[in-house]
């Protein structure tokens, strides 16, 4: 996975300009800036993202855009999972007709790496869910004790939380047979 394919997929919802800057709005904050929040949809799983805005009042202020949206809870139907990503805290799966979408993940239950703890546990039963499915069972919420000892080792590692980290459905299936 490519650093270019994530911004793809956090920029494609975003097609209008960003605000210009108002002094006179009630969003900015004590002449301070501009700081709004715009609505979109993600094309994918028609799920909504809130843009959140803020720029920093003077010149070579800040500029910045934040986003926050819900992860779908399984892949579509007639999608299969192919490929697992992590970078930077994210997580995405690839499904066998080349679309990148986030992980799917139930509320409560949020995936991490590289520590001995719930979310590296989380992700790791996600993970073994698939595989022993072979890529078609993709609803998240899987129970920490289905989750294979070599996948829970591989997501509480170090290695786990270096860089960008890709696997695909081969290579979780050869964990699951470790």
């Amino acid at each position: 996975m490519q650093p270019n394919e994530i911004i793809e997929v956090l920029n494609r919802p975003i097609s209008q300009e960003l605000p210009a800057r108002d002094v006179t709005c009630r969003a900015s904050l004590c002449c301070s800036g501009c700081m709004c929040r715009r609505t979109f949809y993600d094309p994918e799983f028609g799920l909504p993202v809130v843009g959140k805005h803020f720029k920093h009042a003077g010149t070579g202020g800040a500029d910045q855009w934040s986003y926050t949206t819900y992860t779908p809870l399984e892949l579509r139907p007639d999608d299969n999972f192919s490929r697992f990503y992590t970078g930077r805290g994210l997580f995405w799966a690839r499904t066998d007709k080349g679309v990148l979408a986030v992980l799917p993940q139930r509320n409560g239950l949020g995936y991490e790496i590289g520590y001995n703890g719930g979310g590296p546990h989380a992700l790791a039963a996600y993970l073994t869910q698939v595989a022993s499915s072979d890529g078609q069972h993709t609803t998240a919420g899987a129970q920490y004790e289905d989750a294979h000892p070599a996948i829970v080792a591989w997501t509480q590692s170090k290695a786990a939380d270096r860089g960008t980290n890709e696997l695909s459905l081969s290579d979780l299936q050869a964990m699951l047979e470790s």
